[in-house]
């Protein structure tokens, strides 16, 4: 009994030592890599961005903005975050979405406008209710993503 718990502990301590690689993590080069993170769109970092969410959902929907809070948007509105560029090195933006009150699965569809830096995302329900899309986000090299 007292092996097994060495074991186990054993084992334990390595699991939280030695680095593997999650699923979660981009490409270093940003291009495309089997699996299911994969960039939507590509902003500029030198300019401001302006994040347009546009709710097609017909349910009451929530966002969070890191430096303002959690705000509504209901059925047909557009919430426009405007993300200030910076010299951050890590995460630029991070925006959940949620439908309030529920469990619906939503969806984005991204429009990058190259010119004026905008990115609209057109959110809409995927049927069922396993979440696919719950957050914009948007890494260090301008990557936008949705996970």
């Amino acid at each position: 009994m007292k092996l097994r718990t060495l074991t186990v502990g054993i084992l334990s301590a390595i699991a939280l030592i030695c680095p593997s690689t999650v699923l979660s993590q981009p490409s270093p080069d940003g291009g495309p890599r089997p699996g299911f993170w994969q960039p939507e769109a590509q902003v500029d970092l030198t300019r401001d961005i302006t994040l347009i969410l546009t709710n097609n959902t017909g349910l009451n929907l929530e966002y969070g903005d890191s430096e303002k809070g959690l705000f509504s948007l209901f059925p047909g509105e557009t919430a426009n975050i405007i993300i200030r560029k910076s010299n951050r090195t890590g995460d630029i933006a991070n925006i959940p979405i949620n439908v309030k009150q529920g469990t619906n699965a939503l969806t984005y569809q991204y429009n990058v406008d190259k010119k004026t830096n905008v990115v609209t995302v057109r959110i809409t329900t995927a049927g069922g209710s396993i979440p696919k899309d719950r957050s914009v986000y948007i890494d260090e090299q301008g990557r936008v993503y949705s996970f």
